[in-house]
């Protein structure tokens, strides 16, 4: 919350700290009515407990931010699911909470002149030229749904935690001299001659002989064995399948659209830039200058702490921009000319102004052009009733027999049949037989199942029992057994032959390292012994695609000293590679102090990370958590989130 409130802290560590230490608040309103009448907590930490409404609205507003990203693919419900939001927020929850009683056993609290210093320095709470104002702090909370008091605990939380993680952070670290050192290493460049001989060039090998094939095949037939194959049965319910049981009412689709009339509206998206200032003027002296013909983006970086990325807003609708800025701000957004910066307006992060670079007409969708889509919808959700009622009849049945088959004919659903398929749903000819992404979830299930294991309803996807179910029954397994060598002939002649060539490519290539340690040329050697040279120049220690090297090549050249020589398997097995180093320049701090202090700054980083690291496992374990698992399934059940 304060993070969002106060736009950032100076010290960059801290603000990553914090960032994960603070719970912020949501924006989307308070959840399902248990929230405010329940007065458990989600979990304690020592003396501190973890709120039940906090946790919540966080979760909602990651998800809900997640929904925007992936354009509204996926609910709240399901994304909370699907990522495990809820254990990622409640993991950083419970660490605030370790660090709070950690606070409180030092005895560290924050003064009500520092509580008040703090109070002052919130943007969002301050009028350019007139200071800090009640009215803009009561506002921002009401916008936020924070109460007073939450903001003050959550500033003296801040004020201590600053105090505390900071009293264990000292800027630089590590040494400049690590980093240069470092460096020199990181930055060498390194040149070599390179023959590549591919194993595939040797296609005039004799062929096997039959006790050369049958001597490969004894010392590998453990690789020809028949896969373990599956036979089974299985029921598949889907709203899919009993969607065309549906029935119709007239008239009913007609009123759907009707409902739904605003969404089939034509409208406009506009791409929206938006910059603001402490004061009016600033503002319109920015607008005077953008009508004078500077870019909006370039003027607005240059002249505020805005961001390039920041500015651009993306593609909005007016209720976008309404959400956002506000009615008024939306009006005036929409109503711009393209490219022309609009007047000032006043809001509660200071003066804005916008521009809407481009416009995108959204042309409406009539009754006959959406008519299929809703039937579609209206069928597909009404089948879901009708699955649930089959799930229950199944049930019924199994309360009187385990049989697949019976339980079929009772129900009068058709049973499928997988017969002999391996692990990856392909048949005894090799041709896939399970090609369904839902048949391959059921397939899956059944290789982990055991023969003779009772049919289970399990659901397609445990985050969403409205996506379907099965049941399968386990009829037969085919162990993997050894073939006869005449039945996979061609196959082992394949494989003796592709290790006859690799070899044969393996004893080329040490003829060229030895001749090219004599002294002779890589040019020469690779054509008399049929391969291809070349040479790599400027090669990184790490991939920077500046090259098309393996990476195993790239080591290679590294590990050798310079002039030196030696080979190595191609990374696609396809024959070796012979790698002659032909030279190297090592980094230069003192040419490149730029690098140098990026790097010191990344050692300086990750260093203070790996310490935050230890000290949050140091705390967890100190005061271990107390979790009620329940109320935190009862929270995230579907119908606890606001659509």
């Amino acid at each position: 919350m304060l993070l969002k409130l106060r736009g950032g802290l100076d010290s960059f560590f801290v603000t990553v700290l914090l960032g994960l230490l603070i719970a912020a608040f949501a924006v989307w309103g308070i959840g399902p009515g248990m929230l405010s009448s329940s007065n458990q907590s989600v979990a304690t930490v020592g003396d501190t407990e973890v709120s039940t409404n906090r946790f919540f609205n966080l979760v909602q507003q990651r998800a809900q931010a997640l929904q925007v990203q992936f354009g509204g693919e996926f609910s709240t419900p399901q994304l909370v699911q699907m990522m495990q939001l809820d254990r990622q927020v409640l993991g950083q929850m419970l660490v605030d909470a370790a660090v709070k009683e950690h606070i409180s056993s030092l005895g560290l609290r924050a003064t009500d002149d520092q509580l008040a210093t703090e109070l002052r320095s919130i943007e969002a709470f301050s009028i350019p030229g007139a200071g800090f104002s009640p009215e803009l702090m009561q506002q921002a909370l009401v916008r936020n749904n924070i109460t007073q008091s939450e903001l003050l605990d959550d500033l003296r939380s801040s004020v201590t935690r600053t105090q505390l993680i900071e009293s264990f952070i000292v800027e630089d670290m590590i040494p400049r001299g690590l980093a240069e050192q470092l460096h020199i290493w990181q930055a060498e460049r390194r040149s070599a001659a390179m023959i590549n001989f591919p194993a595939d060039a040797f296609a005039d090998l004799p062929a096997p002989t039959e006790e050369e094939l049958a001597e490969y095949y004894e010392a590998s037939k453990s690789g020809y064995m028949t896969p373990e194959r599956r036979t089974y049965d299985y029921l598949l319910l889907t709203p899919e399948y009993f969607a065309a049981q549906v029935e119709v009412p007239e008239g009913t689709i007609e009123g759907i659209y009707e409902a739904q009339a605003d969404q089939y509206a034509a409208s406009e998206l506009r791409t929206v830039f938006q910059v603001s200032f402490d004061s009016e003027q600033e503002a319109l002296e920015f607008a005077a200058t953008v009508n004078g013909g500077a870019d909006f983006t370039e003027t607005a970086v240059a002249s505020t702490d805005f961001a390039a990325n920041e500015i651009d807003l993306g593609d909005n609708t007016r209720s976008d921009i309404e959400t956002e800025f506000g009615p008024e701000a939306a009006e005036l957004v929409f109503g711009l000319v393209q490219n022309q910066p609009s007047a000032p307006i006043e809001d509660i992060g200071g003066w804005s102004v916008f521009m809407v670079p481009n416009v995108t007409n959204i042309d409406g969708r009539s009754f006959e052009d959406v008519r299929a889509e809703l039937e579609q919808e209206y069928r597909l959700e009404a089948a879901i009733d009708i699955m649930f009622d089959f799930q229950n009849e199944i049930d019924i049945a199994m309360e009187t027999t385990s049989d697949l088959t019976q339980i079929a004919q009772t129900v009068g659903l058709a049973l499928a049949t997988v017969t002999g398929v391996d692990a990856q749903g392909r048949g005894a000819d090799g041709n896939q037989v399970v090609t369904q992404q839902n048949e391959y979830i059921v397939q899956s299930a059944v290789f982990r199942e055991e023969l003779g294991a009772e049919p289970t309803i399990t659901d397609l996807n445990p985050q969403d029992a409205t996506a379907g179910m099965y049941l399968f029954e386990l009829k037969d397994v085919s162990e993997p057994a050894e073939q006869e060598l005449e039945a996979i002939r061609n196959q082992v002649t394949a494989d003796w032959t592709r290790e006859k060539q690799q070899e044969k490519a393996g004893e080329i290539s040490d003829q060229a390292s030895a001749r090219l340690r004599a002294g002779e040329a890589p040019e020469v050697v690779a054509e008399e012994l049929g391969g291809t040279s070349f040479q790599a120049n400027n090669v990184a220690r790490t991939g920077d695609n500046t090259s098309n090297l393996a990476a195993n090549i790239r080591r290679l050249i590294f590990d050798l000293d310079v002039g030196s020589i030696d080979s190595a398997a191609a990374a696609d097995g396809n024959g070796y590679v012979v790698v002659q180093v032909l030279g190297s320049e090592a980094g230069n701090p003192e040419t490149s102090g730029a690098a140098v202090d990026t790097l010191l700054d990344q050692l300086n980083a990750d260093f203070q990370e790996e310490l935050f690291v230890q000290y949050q496992s140091y705390l967890t374990e100190l005061y271990p958590a107390d979790v009620n698992n329940v109320l935190i399934q009862q929270l995230f059940s579907p119908e606890n989130f606001q659509q």
